[in-house]
C-alpha cells in the first residue's frame, strides 16, 4: 500500500540551489538503500511543458515520495546551507490529508522526531 507524502520545496526568491537539493537527495538516498532515488527532489521548474505562456516559475523543486520518513527529511533539510533561508518554503501534503503545509526553515528544525 502507497502513502505518498507530495513535497513543493521553494528555496527563496530566485535562488538556484541544484547543488543543495542534490545533497538533499543524496543524504536521503541510504535511508532507502533497496530503492535508490526513492526520495529524490527534481528541479520541476525546469520543465517547459509544465508551465503555461512561455515564462518558467523561480527555482521549484519537488516530488511525490512514496513512505517518506517527513522526521528525517525535515532534519537533513533544515541542515543544509540554503542560499536564501529567510525565503525558503516547503509545502508538504501527506496522505490523505487535504490540503499542503507550509513550512519554514524555522518550522522544520522544530520538527519533533518520530
Amino acid at each position: 500500500m502507497s502513502a505518498i507524502t507530495t513535497i513543493l520545496l521553494s528555496p527563496g526568491g530566485w535562488a538556484d540551489d541544484d547543488d543543495v537539493v542534490a545533497e538533499l537527495n543524496a543524504r536521503l538516498a541510504p535511508l532507502s538503500p533497496d530503492l535508490p532515488g526513492r526520495w529524490s527532489l527534481r528541479n520541476i521548474s525546469a520543465e517547459d511543458h509544465a508551465w503555461g505562456g512561455t515564462k518558467r516559475p523561480p527555482h521549484l523543486y519537488g516530488g511525490a515520495l512514496n513512505h517518506l520518513p517527513f522526521a528525517e527529511f525535515a532534519r537533513i533539510a533544515a541542515q543544509l546551507p540554503w542560499s536564501d533561508p529567510e525565503q525558503f518554503q516547503l509545502l508538504a501534503m501527506g496522505d490523505g490529508e487535504g490540503r499542503f503545509r507550509t513550512l519554514t526553515l524555522a518550522d522544520l528544525r522544530a520538527w519533533p522526531t518520530d
